[in-house]
């Protein structure tokens, strides 16, 4: 049976992945939650350094207790990017498991993307973005590549993580078409049963997430990959640009 005080750092953790507090926000100071009947002021403080040692919480004199910003969200351009210029996909203090692949029937959104009908075989990829530190999830990934691609390329149904690169890189390396267009989009939603499980998150959880999806575009005007990456509560993507 775990102490009081992981339950309740547990209990508190819960609420940050689900929004209910965000970056910036204070906790409650240690009396309050004492008062509250949450445990004695020796199991809350315990609980208040376990969330920080996780990374989740910053503590200090005359500021109480401090939820951490989270990690931004990366577009698959900017993964790709990234990936040409370091080898890998990940931002620094994140990386990546639970990586699957496999061939399923493309459903009406994913044909639609890829320009086939709706039932077709293509080949889906998926995996989870984490934060180093935490461990709490930032994203969740998922890609589908028309079947006729891993037919030609068996390393995308392999359920690992890609090494040389990303899907993207492999695919024109082996087609010898380069990437000319990518048409992408952006929205807010509130999470689904289906949203909950990726992101690691009680299933009742209502909360927004933000969805990033990516049509990938090659030379000869084929989509070789629609991804769809859903970003956990209270996640956001910035962009920096240089002024000209």
């Amino acid at each position: 049976m775990p102490p009081k005080w992981r339950d309740l750092a547990d209990e508190i953790a819960a609420q940050i992945s689900s929004g209910e507090y965000s970056p910036g926000d204070r906790l409650p100071k240690i009396e309050e939650l004492a008062f509250q009947g949450k445990g004695s002021k020796t199991t809350v403080h315990a609980a208040y350094k376990a969330l920080e040692a996780d990374g989740l919480v910053t503590s200090s004199r005359g500021h109480g207790t401090i939820v951490r910003a989270r990690a931004t969200l990366s577009t698959a351009a900017e993964r790709e990017e990234r990936s040409k210029l370091t080898g890998s996909s990940w931002r620094a203090g994140e990386r990546s498991d639970s990586h699957m692949a496999g061939i399923v029937s493309a459903s009406e959104e994913v044909a639609e993307a890829l320009g086939i009908s709706a039932g077709t075989p293509v080949l889906r990829r998926s995996r989870t973005y984490r934060d180093e530190h935490t461990k709490a999830v930032v994203s969740h990934s998922t890609s589908w590549i028309p079947a006729s691609l891993a037919e030609e390329l068996p390393e995308l149904l392999m359920g690992k993580r890609l090494t040389g690169g990303t899907s993207i890189d492999l695919i024109t390396r082996h087609t010898g078409r380069p990437v000319t267009r990518r048409v992408s989009a952006m929205w807010a939603r509130i999470t689904t049963p289906a949203d909950a499980e990726s992101l690691e998150i009680p299933p009742d959880t209502r909360a927004a997430v933000i969805v990033l999806t990516v049509r990938v575009i090659d030379s000869s005007g084929a989509t070789i990959e629609y991804g769809v990456d859903v970003g956990g509560p209270g996640r956001h993507w910035t962009k920096e640009e240089a002024s000209q």
